[in-house]
């Protein structure tokens, strides 16, 4: 859309009324040279709560919240967007899509079900085939074998796993699986988080399918809810639950990813009812921005070392109510503050990456999610 790096354009999703929200659809903005944004147009759609772009079309792919639809849109006139074809059902409160470079498939996360599914692309984009499901979550801490590793006493006895197994069904909930993002790795595996289950699952993508590669199990009750790729090779997680930051690597032996280690997200800790929202990358890829809901805070952390390490450096107020999103665009940071209907921009020190200087807001209802057009 005639991006330039001092005034580049963004797309915002939002919650419409039809999910008791105030939003547009998808709203096309821009950023000035100042850092703050202006609406140049928006476009209708039912919820759009999260978006991606095709890797090298001009089509956009929204989660359709409300709907439990992927629905894809093309260029309509110099700003505005329009559906491409019809939209393709994925599953129960979908939340989040992504394409992969190089494969023609959309991979789109459902919360409300847990489903994981694939929707081929053919050459100019549009939805190609109806959805691929891939394998469904089993939470790992449901198991009385699991659970019996964390035990001191419980040892490998058969009679103390059936007595832990009786005590845990009467203790323990079942617990709905929560699946919610995805990432590409560098290794070309693809990555997602299930929030209700504790787990990152790792993925091979075979045509537009996704087989189960392994699981890496987070400790109960985390919340593993968005991820992101660091150019070390390294995955940073946030949870929504215990608002950490989990940071994930490949063990060279069985080339599987592991936990490598875990810091609590906020430099002034974490606060009652607060919950992890979205983590970024700075643009200098020494910092990462993550976005605490209930206190209302965007935290900064320090990448150290060969990028397996974070530490938190400084927490500023988000300039809103419940950040729910937000976007690196070089030197400014943008946060969609959820139930405060606005957009909030900062300045990014240039030493620290902390958002030090709030440069504006942008009056825009329930926004969800902000990309890059």
């Amino acid at each position: 859309m005639g991006v330039s790096d001092d005034n580049p354009y963004l797309l915002l999703g939002s919650y419409t009324s039809e999910a008791d929200g105030t939003g547009a659809g998808i709203s096309l903005l821009r950023q000035d040279e100042a850092g703050t944004l202006r609406l140049v147009q928006s476009s209708e759609a039912q919820s759009p709560s999260f978006l991606t772009l095709h890797p090298t079309l001009p089509i956009v792919y929204a989660a359709s919240e409300s709907t439990g639809a992927v629905e894809a849109f093309k260029r309509s006139g110099e700003f505005g967007l329009a559906p491409f074809g019809k939209p393709i059902e994925a599953g129960d409160s979908v939340c989040h899509v992504a394409t992969v470079p190089g494969a023609d498939v959309l991979i789109a996360s459902c919360y409300g079900d847990g489903r994981v599914v694939t929707v081929p692309l053919a050459e100019n984009a549009a939805f190609a085939g109806d959805p691929r499901l891939g394998e469904a979550s089993v939470d790992p801490w449901a198991s009385p074998t699991a659970l019996a590793a964390e035990s001191a006493d419980a040892g490998e006895d058969a009679l103390t796993l059936l007595a832990l197994e009786a005590a845990v069904g009467e203790a323990l909930p079942s617990r709905p699986s929560r699946a919610h993002a995805s990432a590409l790795l560098p290794d070309g595996r693809i990555a997602t988080t299930d929030l209700g289950h504790d787990t990152v699952r790792i993925w091979q993508l075979r045509g537009s399918r996704l087989v189960l590669d392994h699981t890496v199990v987070f400790p109960r009750g985390t919340g593993p809810r968005h991820l992101v790729v660091h150019p070390s090779g390294h995955l940073h997680v946030i949870t929504e639950y215990s608002v950490e930051v989990f940071t994930l690597g490949v063990d060279g032996t069985d080339g599987h990813w592991h936990v490598l280690a875990a810091t609590v997200a906020t430099s002034e800790g974490v606060s009652e009812g607060d919950t992890g929202a979205e983590i970024s990358l700075a643009a200098s890829r020494e910092q990462l921005h993550v976005g605490v809901r209930g206190s209302d805070r965007i935290a900064t952390l320090r990448v150290t070392g060969d990028g397996s390490r974070v530490e938190a450096v400084a927490d500023v107020e988000c300039g809103g109510t419940m950040p729910r999103h937000h976007r690196e665009s070089g030197r400014f940071l943008h946060v969609a503050n959820q139930l405060s209907n606005s957009i909030a921009s900062f300045r990014l020190d240039e030493r620290t990456g902390v958002p030090t200087t709030l440069l504006g807001t942008l009056d825009a209802g329930s926004p969800t999610c902000l990309i890059l057009a």
